[in-house]
């Protein structure tokens, strides 16, 4: 089995770093060589490899052309890292049916990896090759967060089969391209079909630069569909903003997936995250390092004009400092922070959470703080409690921390709905993964009227989280909120954070 015995020896060369990889892909190669132990030694392993089905995908890319630069005309030689990642979605099988084990695909990767071109020749192949396998109609959308967007992977589908053999089997239009045998078709997706999702039952569904998205309205698309062998493809590159749903939930969930210490599994998701590593870029001139940057460019570093592209980017990024977030996003795949305006960064947010508080709050202060609401805001509360570490700093000063606890409430289900449209954020897959609960009787403070800076902060007797005992003082209120009551909310949702 040569394509297999291939994808083993690259997964071992790259976690030796024979080819440099950030730690991510190393996991990725690592779960693929777990995966090869379990089929060749345990005859229970649910999966099975294909030779076949894993040569035929490098072979029909070999019949699509190149549409731009240098290679344009020539025939699509799948690199290393493309054939371990495709030849994995098309070379395991489950050993029940034979059908494809993978249902879902995430890979991230800087720009101008080919990313395009990988997702167009892969929607080719489904509206065939695998449809026709299947005897079923196989409907095939491409969906960004603009029509245009949505176009680039429809239209490079066109371009690629310029000159190819495979040009007489498909009827190219301006808004579709269908097999003739199969009736199987590809579409580019508006914004109004995400909202709607009338009348579709993708058998696959192409994300584009999932990071651009501030919904999930196509990803939800993309579930559910009544098809033989579904397929949700997501490609993209690292975003500016850590509040759409690619970083806090797809990067997130997906880094789980490969990390071997993490106990999150899903067998049928298949997942590559190629990036710098933190320490990478921490310190800024680390960055002059060239090799650094393969970790994020598998392709772009192969050739001699995507590294001069690179050193260009760098070289504007160094010179002008407020370019250097593009660079770290576009080029080397960081996410990074950069909303105008942001409150808070993110990250650095997300990395002070930890399962379990292992001090004993029991007697110390706790500082408490309210944002009102008036109709179908949040009204959010949360418990500060500040602690001397143990930890000193240059100057011999101990170090103090903070823990904190924060809910918000949402009044009721058809606020909810409410909040959910206006805010673009999924609290509903927060109530499911238990961050949110149903409160049916809570007091909340409501109804100010004139409060420009609605935040009061008290220290008051409290219980937090089975802790009480709290040293208790008052805080003199902001001076702006007033004929402040208390009202029951029949029905309130609690966000924990």
């Amino acid at each position: 089995m040569e394509v297999y015995e291939n994808i083993k020896q690259y997964a071992q060369k790259c976690i030796t770093d024979e080819i440099i990889s950030c730690k991510k892909h190393k996991w990725a190669c690592q779960r693929f060589l777990n995966d090869a132990d379990r089929f060749e030694t345990d005859q229970e392993y649910p999966y099975c490899w294909n030779e076949e089905s894993a040569q035929n995908i490098i072979n029909w890319f070999k019949l699509l052309r190149h549409s731009k630069g240098i290679l344009a005309g020539k025939p699509i030689e799948l690199t290393e890292w493309q054939q371990f990642r495709i030849c994995q979605l098309y070379g395991w099988k489950r050993k029940k049916d034979g059908r494809r084990r993978f249902k879902k695909t995430f890979t991230e990767v800087a720009r101008k990896n080919a990313k395009s071109q990988e997702e167009a020749g892969i929607a080719l192949y489904e509206t065939s090759v695998i449809s026709t396998k299947n005897k079923e109609v196989c409907e095939m959308y491409t969906a960004g967060v603009k029509r245009d967007q949505s176009k680039i992977v429809f239209n490079e589908a066109g371009l690629m089969m310029r000159n190819s053999p495979l040009r007489g089997k498909f009827n190219v239009t301006r808004d579709s391209i269908t097999h003739i045998r199969s009736g199987s078709f590809i579409k580019p997706l508006s914004k109004e079909d995400g909202k709607s999702g009338d009348g579709t039952n993708p058998a696959g569904l192409v994300l584009d630069e999932f990071h651009q998205h501030p919904t999930t309205e196509f990803y939800d698309l993309g579930l559910g569909a009544n098809t033989k062998e579904p397929l949700l493809m997501i490609i993209t590159t690292a975003g500016m903003d850590l509040t759409y749903p690619c970083y806090v939930t797809e990067y997130t969930y997906c880094s789980k997936i490969l990390d071997p210490d993490s106990d999150v599994e899903n067998e049928e998701y298949l997942v590559d995250i190629c990036e710098l590593d933190p320490e990478d870029y921490e310190d800024i001139s680390r960055l002059d390092d060239e090799s650094l940057w393969e970790k994020a460019n598998p392709i772009r570093m192969t050739y001699e004009e995507g590294k001069e592209k690179i050193r260009g980017e760098y070289k504007i990024a160094k010179e002008i400092p407020e370019h250097m977030t593009a660079f770290l996003t576009k080029c080397l795949n960081v996410w990074v922070q950069a909303k105008e305006n942001g409150y808070m960064d993110m990250a650095k947010w997300k990395a002070c959470e930890v399962e379990e508080i292992l001090i004993d709050t029991r007697g110390m202060r706790v500082y408490v703080g309210f944002d009102m609401s008036a109709k179908t805001d949040l009204t959010s509360i949360a418990f500060i409690i500040p602690y001397k570490s143990g930890e000193f700093d240059a100057e011999g000063k101990e170090i103090v921390k903070y823990i904190v606890y924060s809910h918000s409430f949402i009044p009721n289900r058809e606020k909810l709905m409410e909040r959910k449209a206006k805010d673009k954020v999924d609290y509903d897959a927060w109530e499911r993964m238990g961050r949110k609960e149903d409160v049916r009787s809570f007091l909340a403070v409501q109804n100010f009227s004139a409060c420009p800076s609605p935040i009061c902060g008290i220290m008051v007797a409290s219980k937090s989280k089975g802790r009480e005992n709290f040293q208790s003082r008052t805080i003199k209120p902001n001076p702006h909120i007033r004929k402040a009551f208390c009202t029951k909310m029949q029905g309130a949702f609690c966000i924990s954070k």
